[in-house]
């Protein structure tokens, strides 16, 4: 984990965190993060992340989740197998792979990349609606990851 400085209105040191997980490392069972997180092994496990955080993950091109996703941010230009709840963003590029249901605000699919799924964009939602659908996100879908 790495602190970068930064001043706020106090003139208090405030954390930057971001992690990283090496492309010949395989982790089984969750992830809990915050800031950002860059994947290049292997995961087979929940990733979560407080929501309203800012917090990012990276899923880097040798990368592989199995498993459901909770961040604001999800970039993927490896391989996901579950589903992703990201209240601001996802973005597939052309090496990614996402199969499972998208649950997010702003999805972005670069010409090339492999989705398999349903989104459901939240920003269409009324915030009770949203709330609901993100509650319920992943206890009534088929695709859970494993």
């Amino acid at each position: 984990m790495f602190w970068k400085k930064t001043e706020g209105g106090n003139g208090a040191r405030a954390p930057r965190e971001i992690g990283m997980l090496g492309m010949d490392t395989r982790f089984k069972g969750n992830i809990r993060f915050g800031g950002t997180l860059h994947l290049d092994g292997h995961v087979d496990g929940t990733i979560t992340s407080p929501e309203g955080s800012g917090s990012t993950l990276i899923i880097n091109q040798n990368a592989v989740v199995n498993g459901n996703i909770t961040s604001d941010s999800v970039l993927i230009s490896g391989t996901v197998r579950g589903n992703i709840k990201a209240a601001e963003r996802v973005e597939i590029y052309r090496s990614g792979s996402l199969k499972g249901d998208v649950y997010t605000a702003d999805i972005m699919i670069e010409g090339g990349a492999e989705f398999e799924g349903n989104c459901c964009m939240l920003s269409k939602l009324a915030p009770e609606q949203r709330q609901k659908v993100l509650e319920n996100a992943f206890s009534k879908s088929g695709r859970s990851g494993s």
